[in-house]
C-alpha cells in the first residue's frame, strides 16, 4: 500500500532531531527543468503570476537562486496535514514504515520519499512556468511509478490529479451533506494518515475501521475507488 499526501506550502523553520539519513529524490532532471525555469523569474513576476505578497515573492525569487539546507521531506513541511501527522514524535520503526508507504505528491519534486532531501519551493500542478506545466510534465511519470500499487489518496483533488494509478482509492470526508471544509479536511488527511502509520496497517481495506476525530467509514455514500468518511455516527 501506498498512501498519497499533498505537500504544503509552508516549511518548519527549525530542523527535527533524529531524523534518519535523507536521500537523493527520484527524479531530479525533472525538478532541474522545473528549477531553471523558476529562477528566471524576478520577484515582481513571482508576485504577479503567484499572487503573493511582496515579501514572499522576494523569498521565492532568492530561494531559487540561491542554496539552501537540505530537509528531509516529512520533517521539512508544516502546513495543517503535517501539524496533525506530528512527524518530530516519529520513532525509528515509525521512520522505516512511512519510507515504505508514505509518499507526498510534489509540482517541484514529482513523487517523494519520506527521507528525500528537499528545499523550500513554491509550486503547485497548474503553476505553468515558461513552457512547462507541473501537471502534465509529472502525470506519466507517476502513473508509471504507482503503476503496481495499491493506492491510497489523502491528498486534495488538486494534487490527485498528478496520478492515474489503476488501483487507486481517494478518500472523501464528508459533513453536513458537504464536504469537509478545507483547512478541517487537511488535519483529517493528516491525522488518518498518523493513525496508519501508528498501526502499521498492511492492507487498504483496515483502513474503512479507523474512526478519525469523529469520522468514520460510510459504506452507503462510497464507491469502489471513493471512501467517504462521514461526521457522525453510522449505523
Amino acid at each position: 500500500m501506498k498512501i498519497l499526501l499533498s505537500p504544503a506550502k509552508t516549511f518548519r523553520k527549525e530542523a527535527l532531531s533524529s531524523v534518519p539519513s535523507i536521500q537523493a529524490p527520484r527524479f531530479p532532471e525533472m525538478t532541474e527543468q522545473l528549477h531553471e525555469e523558476l529562477k528566471k523569474l524576478t520577484a515582481a513576476q513571482w508576485q504577479k503570476q503567484f499572487k503573493l505578497s511582496e515579501k514572499a515573492a522576494r523569498e521565492n525569487a532568492a530561494r531559487m537562486n540561491s542554496a539552501q539546507p537540505l530537509t528531509a521531506a516529512l520533517a521539512a513541511f508544516h502546513g495543517e496535514a503535517f501539524r496533525s501527522f506530528h512527524a518530530e514524535t516519529l520513532k525509528a520503526e515509525d521512520w522505516r514504515y512511512c519510507e515504505e508507504h508514505l509518499r507526498i505528491l510534489s509540482a517541484y519534486y514529482g513523487l517523494l520519499r519520506p527521507l528525500d532531501a528537499i528545499v523550500p519551493y513554491r509550486l503547485d500542478p497548474a503553476d505553468k512556468i515558461g513552457g512547462l506545466l507541473p501537471l502534465n510534465l509529472w502525470k506519466p511519470i507517476l502513473t508509471r511509478a504507482l503503476a503496481e500499487e495499491e493506492v491510497l489518496i489523502l491528498a486534495s483533488q488538486e494534487y490527485a490529479r498528478m496520478v492515474e494509478a489503476a488501483d487507486a482509492v481517494f478518500v472523501q470526508f464528508m459533513k453536513n451533506g458537504r464536504k469537509a471544509p478545507s483547512m478541517e479536511a487537511k488535519k483529517l488527511r493528516g491525522t488518518m494518515a498518523r493513525q496508519i502509520v501508528d498501526l502499521k496497517l498492511e492492507q487498504r481495506k483496515a483502513v474503512r475501521q479507523l474512526q478519525v476525530g469523529n469520522y468514520r467509514y460510510n459504506p452507503e455514500q462510497s464507491q469502489a475507488k471513493l471512501w467517504v468518511f462521514e461526521e457522525g455516527e453510522q449505523e
